[in-house]
């Protein structure tokens, strides 16, 4: 529940925003992948990462570190691609940990996490 809630929050943010990639503010910016032909603010993938990283550091504590890096790791990589900006990047984390805290207090509530 946590990816689904992550990805809902940034279609939204995307259609509210509605702010062009990199490469459509300037033309000399090449993607290394297909352009998505959705809005860039915020990344979906930083906030889908965000989100696991904080599930899953809360079940696998030992791991939390590693998971974290990877978060950070997939959000950078849009950000290299030149699909997305750095400020993309960060707000997604920041969203998608917030999901993911939310989801583990509501697993706590529910009985479905310890």
């Amino acid at each position: 529940t946590a990816l689904m809630d992550a990805g809902i929050s940034r279609w939204s943010t995307k259609y509210t925003y509605i702010y062009p990639r990199p490469s459509q503010m300037d033309s000399r910016i090449l993607p290394a992948t297909g352009l998505p032909n959705f809005p860039s603010y915020t990344s979906g993938h930083a906030a889908f990462s965000g989100a696991a990283a904080t599930v899953l550091s809360y079940i696998f504590p030992a791991s939390a570190q590693a998971l974290d890096s990877m978060a950070q790791e997939a959000a950078m990589s849009r950000l290299y691609g030149g699909i997305h900006y750095r400020f993309d990047n960060d707000s997604g984390l920041v969203c998608g940990r917030r999901v993911g805290a939310y989801a583990i207090e509501r697993g706590q509530k529910d009985g479905s996490l310890p």
